[in-house]
């Protein structure tokens, strides 16, 4: 099943591959390739201690969380994880980049992984994954691509222009349970030499010997991750993809992103209503704003606005904070989601904030 998740990026069929628990898993085992890589030491033989300088790891102040439990996980810190400023449409800044990593050149750290980003849990933005891979290249890094929200939109007809360079990562982390409609749990972690992949986590105690017939021939999903006993996880993703095909999953991809930019030019024409991030691909980041009313009182009424739309049944939204400012967030995945619903979602929006306020309740 990897093997069919590598033609998807565009990685080669040798790549190493393996389906997880979930998108912060598939994080860490691509980090975790990557800090063995770039540590300069046998890291499982003499631990990160023996690191002689301490290892850096960068991406934008737009990453998942799961990128500092990974750090974390992996005995570097949270320090270890230089998060760099973003422009206009909260994608990481290049310069910034360029900047801090030779910053810490100079400092005595080791400069050694770019975390890429196709698409943020905040806003769907996504990094120049072609810049950052001709970065990291320039600079002898290991290039990651947090790809769990968009990385397949590499197979949707008229977007994948949107992830260009992802197949130059070294290794990517996808979410088959987002826009490949598995059930939980399902994450896959790529990584293009196979033989780090394996090296990093292989084990091969008399118990866990291959041969080469029988039930312990060929090679073991064990030596690519941290888990030994594992579910068969791929099956239902190889279900889907014999059913359905892939290219019936990139022509709902794309439609969810229509309709997310759809939702986007209902907001703009709401007077009461306003975009807090721009609208890259299928979330939508907005609030319901009247007059003369503070950021304090905004949050609560927006957040009241939330609670009611997901105890009535309307939508389930959820919400964030984009660059100080809190905002409904609405993530579009559903193949059943139609015009009808985003439109009564705008509606509702609009009326509830119209009780509140004049109610003057929740705020």
């Amino acid at each position: 099943m990897a093997c069919r998740c590598k033609e998807m990026v565009g990685f080669p069929a040798a790549a190493g591959g393996t389906l997880v628990s979930g998108g912060s898993m598939a994080n860490i085992i691509g980090l975790t390739v990557a800090r063995n890589i770039k540590a300069g030491i046998d890291v499982r033989e003499h631990g990160v201690a023996a690191i002689e300088k301490p290892l850096r790891f960068y991406g934008s102040d737009q990453l998942h969380s799961c990128h500092r439990k990974a750090m974390e996980a992996l005995g570097l810190g949270n320090r270890a994880l230089r998060r760099l400023p973003t422009d206009a449409e909260l994608r990481i800044d290049i310069g910034a980049l360029r900047m801090a990593i030779a910053e810490d050149r100079a400092a005595g750290f080791q400069p050694a992984c770019v975390i890429g980003t196709s698409g943020t849990i905040n806003t769907g933005a996504i990094d120049d994954l072609q810049a950052l891979a001709s970065l990291a290249a320039e600079e002898d890094l290991w290039f990651h691509v947090d790809g769990c929200i968009g990385a397949l939109i590499a197979v949707a007809p008229e977007n994948a222009f949107r992830v260009a360079g992802i197949e130059r990562a070294d290794s990517v982390a996808l979410d088959p349970h987002k826009w490949l409609h598995a059930p939980f749990e399902a994450g896959c972690a790529l990584v293009r030499d196979a033989s780090a992949h394996r090296s990093t986590f292989s084990v091969t105690p008399e118990y866990l010997e291959t041969a080469p017939r029988g039930l312990a021939s060929g090679e073991w999903l064990h030596d690519y991750g941290l888990q030994t006993s594992r579910g068969f996880r791929a099956l239902k993703i190889w279900m889907a993809l014999k059913e359905h095909g892939i290219e019936k999953f990139g022509r709902l991809i794309d439609q969810n992103i229509r309709q997310g930019h759809y939702l986007s030019t209902l907001v703009e024409g709401e007077p009461l209503l306003e975009l807090v991030a721009p609208t890259s691909i299928n979330i939508v980041c907005y609030r319901y704003r009247p007059d003369g009313m503070d950021r304090d009182k905004l949050k609560a009424l927006n957040v009241e606005i939330m609670l009611r739309l997901q105890e009535k049944g309307t939508a389930v939204v959820s919400d964030t904070t984009v660059h100080g400012e809190h905002c409904l967030r609405v993530a579009i995945n559903n193949h059943r989601t139609r015009r009808d619903d985003l439109e009564l979602l705008i509606r509702e929006t609009i009326r509830l904030g119209g009780e509140i306020v004049n109610g003057e309740t929740g705020v």
